[in-house]
């Protein structure tokens, strides 16, 4: 076999590359994979890449008492003394409690998130809040209730089939409110020693991906320029390092296309590109 070229080391960081996925998702789904071609993209640049194993839809905390030990586990494996997180939505919170609450600071060199609502997002507040009883709408509030147990129940039956073991999709949800988060960000500090760095994007239009216009709507009305999902101030935590794509000021792109949900269909952008640039920054970091 021959050595790989200097080239093709641009992405071997000091420690593994820990990614972990967002809400929904599984790493071991084959018609859903969480991040497309992003790992062998890595991987072909050099990088040492795993998948955190994470539940579809589970709570923040079960989620990091899961992730605790697939870490460890590749310590073991890799010799290194901690790993690089890089997380899409959801997953950056579940690291940042895991890094946090569970004693792991010392095992995380980095964390960098992409998409992930910080801050909450309206989306999940209209998914999971009640509606304001200001015009005797108890009723209203009763019904919505009711569909929400009926949707996070049918929920969790989809999850255990396709490999959750004790799912909690409301709980998930809820978790992604912006009051839920307000607080969150009060009691989950960052931890010294690991480094803090955030990315987000944004859809131009609600075309730019049909599957996120109707939600790209609602947010831009009541947040501001978002993704589909998260707005653009809700993804800023630590060192935030900007909009990918922002430089199209024709196309944007959706909370799923970072992690190239659309794969090769989608024309404009090139997705793994972006992953092997944040790779690189974090070995020039020397990380």
């Amino acid at each position: 076999m021959n050595a790989k070229s200097e080239s093709d080391l641009s992405c071997r960081t000091l420690y593994p590359i820990v990614l972990l996925h967002g809400v929904g998702y599984r790493d071991d789904l084959l018609m859903l994979n969480s991040w497309g071609r992003i790992p062998k993209t890595l991987e072909a640049a050099g990088a040492r890449v795993f998948q955190g194993g994470l539940d579809a839809w589970n709570s923040h905390e079960s989620s990091a008492l899961a992730l605790k030990p697939n870490i460890e586990r590749i310590l073991s494996e890799t010799g290194a003394a901690k790993v690089n997180i890089v997380a899409h939505s959801k997953g950056g919170l579940e690291a940042r409690y895991l890094i946090s609450k569970l004693d792991m600071a010392g095992k995380v060199a980095s964390l960098t998130t992409v998409c992930t609502p910080h801050h909450g997002s309206a989306v999940a507040d209209l998914v999971a809040g009640d509606i304001p009883d200001t015009q005797n709408l108890l009723s209203v509030n009763f019904f919505k209730r009711l569909a929400q147990r009926l949707g996070f129940g049918v929920m969790d039956i989809l999850a255990r089939i396709t490999g959750d073991k004790s799912p909690q999709a409301g709980m998930a949800i809820k978790q992604l409110t912006c009051t839920y988060l307000a607080e969150f960000n009060q009691h989950v500090p960052d931890m010294p020693g690991v480094y803090y760095q955030s990315y987000g994007t944004l859809m131009r239009r609600a075309i730019d991906d049909p599957v996120f216009a109707a939600t790209q709507v609602l947010l831009k009305r009541i947040e501001g320029d978002n993704d589909g999902m998260v707005s653009t101030l809700s993804c800023q935590w630590g060192r935030f390092r900007g909009l990918i794509g922002a430089s199209n000021p024709d196309r944007g792109l959706s909370h799923g296309d970072l992690v190239d949900y659309r794969g090769v269909l989608l024309t404009h952008f090139n997705v793994p590109a972006v992953y092997i640039d944040i790779v690189k920054d974090l070995t020039q970091q020397g990380f």
